[in-house]
């Protein structure tokens, strides 16, 4: 080394050499630029420009990929350009790097990335990155654009075989793809780089943006490779070449259809886009082109026809309609079609009735369901509408599409004022011409459950019939429905008759043989038939008689009286007469019949009082009907003739009809019935039905609870029927119900000699009594059941364990409602005991709280007295056995005690007891205790620290004061606890710290409350959050009852330490404390609260770490004090939290990943509770208020679509930190600043201490005091609803509206021309004219 380092002369004759290394045996040429670089002593005129060219040169010269790829040859070449002072003062890079085919380098080192193993990358290309910012800069003005093209070439190969690409990677394809573009739009030679990109690049192109797409890490990469790629194809010197789109359609023909599919949406936008903006010069008026506002529609719809070809050879169908779908929606958005290109047209309904051929085969295996932006624009299906519903009537209503598409057809009806025509289509469907199954059933089974027939959309047919049908046109559109049913039952009764000719008659049997044609067309016009009367019951009962004029109406009840008497009812008359002929045995023909039927009730729910129609039954027709129950087979068959008969049946009648009715809810296994009658007939079984049928009705209702084993729909609708307050009003069901629940109940006091099944209707009974308001249940009644499940509990030993939870929730909830007699005290003294066998449940620690608390408040203490001591003598035993139910139920009682019994509620006998068990307690606990922790092991340590905690709380409770504690020894416990320990035992130390305060002199409580905090904070970190809950209530309690000075020395430490502290978790941890403590202080401590609320508002403005990170927790408390106490806010207090906010809401240069919403509704939550609680306190801030207020409406802000990486940087940076712009506020968020804004019109009474001399406050609103500021709010909505960058969505827009209003209300008319006058721009004034011209329309102005 010391030779080639001897002079400069051998250095460079080394490197120059033709041999590596340059004699046999000696260094590498690369170890000697290293060492004569890091070699200060050695001096060589310009020896950083030799090195330089070396690498360079060694990297253009290597064929082979180990010199690019070398890390110590681009770490060399990074120390040179960086660290040598002469590259920054002498110009010999720029011209050394433009001598040198850099481009060559960049494409080299792409090219061995891209054949290299994928994970070895990340130090390279670091390097690599840092070298390649410094140098591209000199390259790139003297390359041209086809070397920048094979570059960006380079770099997409490079992502299109890479899944995801390192952050280094990623800024050098950005800055290659940044120059490319830039080099592109300045090229002469456009069509030249066109050609060349989409015979070599186009594909490598379309897949990079696949795989970037799919990386929402890598949104900026994607734009940057996307905006030069679609330039090349795109650009307006391009598109003006007739034979371009030749050009496009064949390279988009030749990429495989999977590969183009994800980002042609994209294109076809961005292909739109361009037209418009350049057609004036693509597509001027002259002799030979057609005018631009027709050129760049249709030169929009052939590129949309060549997507179509495209996506037509995919065999992904599932991302085909996706694309479709995304495709359709940018023909939308960018309102392209005007319904007068036939092609298109042609298209467009051909994709519709792809679409629901899709729909339809749903149940026959298709997984994915097809889009259908397509049916959003009704022109698109105006000329296919039959077809459309025709379609759907073989859709399953399970297919949300399906029903989605009817939405969107019936609510462009009732905008365009032809719900008439939307009917018309409907009754007009014919299934005789219709591709059907095989069978009729399989065809009819299908039409009921389409989407059609589906309640939701015959509901909101029904509504539009009724609230949108003209009145005009209403007599016209009932008459074409009479009209189109009597045709069609003229039809089927002409066919009918044929039919049956043709059976009778042998003459005419070879007629019957001509094929399936006849049959086929028959059963096709009963699917008719019986779709029509559906619609037509809808239409029937729906319309509204009133808005049709008298005369009108007359005419009409006259028409349809004469279409029930004599279609209708004739029509059921004569089905029915054949049915119980036994002429009447198809299916077809009982789908006819439940058509009739379902009419006929449709009639009669027409419920106008101006328009009365006949619809009542003959005796001879009730008659037929109840015959006919048995001899149909459709379920759907039997419930409406049942529902007729319930319909039309007088009293004479009304027995048969019940009796009917329960036999078949007895022996059917659907609910359709049970529906029926729970829903609709209650109140005629109550009044009508015999005792008999009563007590059958209740005993099917309870069996419903054994029928949900099988069917889970019985348990569902038997807890709906036991929610309804109808049910349980009903007094002669009611008490049917009670006396079947006596009968059953009453087998358990001989349990032993009972039979299965009368078990098994007890076991039902109680279970159904989960579920019965017990308000409805007698006294006496409820005692009895009490008391005969008690038993049970307690006597029986076989019983499932499903069925002792049923009986222990049945007692917690009679026992609850109930107060209980001595008799009954007494029994539940020794169910007690039977309770603590076993582990108990928490239905039985529930059950367990309310025996208790009956027997102490009613001073019956023997059993609770004997199991106290129980837990005592179990303690000192060691029992684990029972020790552990025992002292959940001694820390019940002890909780009871504190909570509702005083001590001088019981006798001196009773209080010398508990101090005794207190005591005894304390002796054997303390010396325990006062071991070494870390001898015992974790359940030991929890055990006895718990118990140590009752103990404190029993002698609390018993008023005593002077009682040895652990004191300091209970922070070992902290120290000594394993870390899988923790959560289980630290709930319990800081329990036994907070009971111990209680008991501590005077002058150690201010340490002892030091340490309680700072427990607190530690436990906030051993545990999660939710352990927390446990630990407030005892510190809130605590806090309330100390003196002002021990009060006032805990918050002045947590304030203290909110100013060191560094820890996020401490620091939430020590906000949420102090917000426990600042609830619910001990008297005479208002301005304690005060001094310190004002103390932590300035700490939250003086530290970076209550902004960026805690700002949650603080904005927690400062909500918590504006809407609680808001009298404890002082003047000072208001400006703090102004500034707090202020903090909040700047715009920011770094976000977050997420957008925290909950940061926006916690401001504008307090200014609201500020403005309407603390008014007199904003009067003084006003400017600041209007501050917050235009800070809030910014960051309402969305970017506009297809910015640039510059242009969402920029965007973002305008927004706060805690708002990510993929992410931005949205329409609640627009609710809540409405509701801010129309609150400053509120008036309000001021929330603050005063005397009981002071005159009342008055209520007064900030409408007037903020009326001079109100112009400025406004103005940053416009200026935000003007911004080129940033937009208001259309859906927030619409949210503001009502806040917007109470502002403009708020100014005057020289405000609101001063702020005209303001306007930067002619689109500010239109945005503001147009804000004022919706507020002049709903303004009230005291005309009515």
């Amino acid at each position: 080394m010391d030779l080639f380092l001897s002079s400069s002369q051998n250095f460079v004759k080394a490197l120059k050499a033709s041999s590596d290394p340059p004699s046999v045996g000696s260094f590498s040429k690369l170890e000697i630029a290293r060492a004569a670089w890091d070699q200060k002593t050695f001096y060589a005129p310009r020896k950083a420009e030799v090195i330089v060219d070396f690498i360079l040169n060694r990297f253009v010269k290597s064929n082979e990929t180990q010199s690019i790829t070398d890390i110590a040859t681009w770490t060399l070449l990074l120390d040179v350009i960086t660290t040598s002072p002469s590259t920054k003062s002498d110009p010999w890079l720029a011209p050394l790097v433009s001598r040198v085919p850099f481009t060559r380098i960049v494409i080299q080192l792409f090219e061995s990335l891209q054949h290299s193993p994928h994970d070895d990358h990340s130090q390279l290309t670091r390097i690599a990155h840092e070298c390649l910012t410094i140098l591209w800069p000199y390259c790139v003005p003297k390359i041209n654009t086809d070397l920048l093209l094979d570059c960006f070439g380079a770099c997409l190969r490079l992502c299109a075989c890479y899944e995801t690409l390192d952050e280094h990677l990623d800024s050098i394809v950005v800055m290659i793809a940044t120059s490319f573009d830039r080099s592109f739009t300045a090229s002469t030679s456009k069509k030249k780089t066109f050609a060349s990109f989409t015979r070599n690049h186009l594909e490598n192109w379309l897949l990079s943006l696949n795989r970037l797409q799919s990386h929402s890490t890598h949104s900026t990469l994607f734009e940057c490779l996307y905006t030069p790629g679609v330039q090349c194809l795109l650009d307006v010197d391009v598109l003006r070449d007739s034979e371009t789109e030749n050009t496009i359609s064949n390279a988009f023909s030749n990429v495989t259809p999977e590969i183009i599919m994800p980002t042609l949406p994209k294109i076809f936008s961005t292909y739109i886009q361009t037209l418009r903006k350049h057609r004036s010069t693509m597509f001027g008026q002259t002799s030979s082109q057609k005018a631009d506002s027709d050129g760049y529609r249709e030169a929009s719809l052939r590129l949309f026809s060549l997507c179509q070809r495209i996506l037509s050879k995919a065999t992904e169908k599932d991302h085909s309609w996706t694309t479709k779908a995304l495709l359709i929606d940018v023909l939308n958005q960018e309102h392209i079609f005007n319904g007068q290109d036939h092609e298109t047209e042609n298209l467009l309904n051909g994709i519709v009735k792809s679409i629901l051929v899709e729909l339809a085969s749903v149940n026959e295996g298709t997984s994915k369901i097809p889009p259908i932006p397509v049916l959003s624009d009704y022109r698109f299906v105006q000329n296919v509408l039959s077809d459309v519903l025709a379609h759907l009537l073989m859709v399953p209503n399970t297919v949300a599409p399906a029903l989605e598409i009817l939405d969107i057809l019936l609510r462009n009806h009732v905008k365009t004022r032809t719900v008439p025509l939307y009917i018309e289509t409907l009754i007009s469907i014919d299934f005789r011409d219709t591709r059907r199954s095989h069978t009729f059933q399989e065809d009819y089974e299908r039409i009921c459950h389409s989407a059609c027939l589906h309640p939701r959309h015959l509901d909101r047919l029904a509504k539009s019939v009724h609230e949108f049908l003209p009145l005009n046109q209403t007599p016209t559109v009932i008459r074409n429905v009479t009209e189109r049913f009597r045709n069609l039952w003229e039809e089927y009764r002409s066919c009918s008759h044929s039919s049956s000719s043709d059976e009778e008659s042998p003459h005419k049997k070879r007629k019957i043989d001509r094929g399936s044609t006849d049959a086929d067309a028959t059963k096709g016009l009963i699917l008719s038939f019986s779709a029509t009367a559906i619609f037509a019951s809808v239409v029937l009962s729906s319309f509204s008689a009133e808005s049709v004029p008298e005369e009108t109406r007359q005419e009409l009840e006259t028409h349809l009286n004469d279409f029930s008497t004599g279609v209708v009812l004739r029509s059921l008359s004569k089905m029915l007469k054949n049915l119980n002929k036994k002429t009447l045995n198809s299916l077809e023909d009982e789908v006819a019949l439940l058509a009739s039927l379902c009419l006929r009730y449709g009639l009669g729910l027409q419920r106008s009082s101006s328009i009365s129609i006949d619809v009542g039954c003959s005796p001879e027709l009730v008659s037929q009907l109840s015959k006919a129950v048995d001899a149909v087979s459709l379920p759907e068959s039997k419930l409406e003739i049942l529902r007729t008969l319930l319909d039309t049946s007088v009293s004479i009648q009304r027995q048969t009809v019940l009796d009917i009715t329960l036999k078949v809810m007895e022996t059917s296994e659907e609910l359709h019935v049970f529906h029926m009658i729970i829903h609709r007939w209650l109140p005629l079984i109550d009044s009508g039905a015999s005792l008999e049928h009563r007590e059958q009705f209740v005993a099917l209702l309870l069996e419903l609870r054994n029928r949900s084993k099988v069917n889970p729909a019985s348990e569902i609708l038997l807890r709906q029927t036991l929610a309804s307050a109808e049910f349980w009003e009903l007094p002669r069901i009611r008490d049917a119900l009670l006396a079947l629940i006596e009968r059953s109940t009453s087998a358990v006091s001989d349990w032993a000699t009972t039979t299965p099944q009368q078990k098994q209707l007890v076991e039902s009974v109680y279970e159904f009594l989960l579920s019965t308001p017990t308000d409805y249940l007698p006294r006496k009644f409820r005692l009895s059941l009490s008391r005969r499940a008690v038993l049970l509990d307690q006597t029986v030993d076989s019983i499932s364990p499903h069925f002792v939870r049923a009986l222990r929730v049945c007692i917690s909830r009679f026992i609850s409602s109930t107060d209980l007699s001595d008799e009954l005290l007494g029994d539940l003294g020794v169910y007690l005991r039977h309770l603590h066998t076993g582990s108990p449940s928490a239905e039985t620690l529930e059950l367990i709280q309310l025996l208790f608390k009956n027997l102490l408040k009613n001073n019956t203490l023997d059993e609770i007295l004997h199991l106290v001591q129980r837990y005592s003598e179990s303690l000192q035993q060691d029992d684990s056995s029972s020790h552990s139910a025992l002292a959940r139920s001694f820390g019940i009682i002890v909780d009871l005690l504190l909570k509702e019994f005083p001590l001088d509620h019981f006798s001196t006998s009773t209080q010398d007891t508990f101090r005794t068990l207190h005591s005894s307690l304390h002796h054997y606990l303390y010396p325990r205790l006062l071991d070494t922790p870390g001898t015992l092991k974790v359940p030991e340590v929890k055990g006895l620290l718990e118990d140590w905690q009752q103990a404190l709380r029993l002698g609390r409770w018993l008023g005593l004061t002077d009682v040895a504690i652990l004191g300091e020894e209970v922070t070992n416990f902290f120290k000594s606890t394993k870390p899988t320990g923790d959560e289980v035992t630290n709930p319990a130390v800081f329990g036994v710290l907070v009971e111990e305060f209680y008991f501590c002199p005077p002058t150690l409580q201010p340490e002892r409350l030091e340490l309680v905090i700072a427990a607190y904070v530690l436990l906030s970190g051993r545990i999660t959050v939710g352990g927390l809950d446990g630990a407030d209530q005892p510190i809130s309690s605590l806090c309330s009852t100390v003196s002002p000075e021990i009060y006032s020395h805990g918050l002045d430490f947590i304030v203290s330490s909110l100013k060191y502290v560094k820890d996020e978790a401490e620091a939430g941890a020590l906000l949420h404390l102090l917000s426990i403590l600042l609830q619910d202080p001990p008297q005479n401590t208002f301005h304690i609260v005060q001094n310190t609320i004002t103390g932590s508002i300035n700490i939250f403005n003086d530290r970076e770490l209550f902004v960026k990170a805690i700002r949650l927790p603080a904005l927690l408390l400062l909500l918590q004090r504006s809407q609680d106490r808001p009298a404890t806010l002082r003047q000072v207090d208001i400006s703090g939290i102004w500034l707090f906010m202020a903090k909040l809401c700047t715009s920011s240069h770094t976000h977050e990943p997420n957008t925290c919403r909950e940061t926006f509704h916690h401001i504008v939550a307090i200014a609201t509770a500020l403005i309407r609680l603390r008014r007199d306190l904003i009067l003084p801030t006003i400017p600041h208020l209007g501050i917050i207020l235009r800070l809030l409406i910014r960051s309402m802000q969305s970017p506009r679509s297809n910015l640039g990486p510059k242009q969402s940087a920029m965007v973002s940076s305008r927004l706060p930190s805690w708002i990510n712009i993929q992410d931005t506020l949205g329409i609640e968020e627009g609710k809540s600043l409405s509701r801010l804004l129309e609150s400053l019109n509120t008036k309000t009474v001021i929330r603050r201490l005063t005397t009981s001399a002071a005159a009342p406050p008055r209520a007064e609103s900030l409408a007037k005091p903020f009326s001079k500021h109100a112009a400025y709010v406004i103005k940053a909505y416009v200026e935000s609803l003007n911004d080129p960058l940033c937009m208001i969505p259309a859906a927030v827009r619409k949210e503001l509206q009502s806040g917007l209003y109470a502002l403009c209300g708020m100014i005057n008319n020289f405000s609101r021309d001063a702020l005209m006058a303001s306007a930067a721009d002619a689109g500010e004034k239109l945005i503001l004219k147009n804000l004022w011209k919706e507020y002049e329309k709903q303004r009230y102005v005291g005309k009515g």
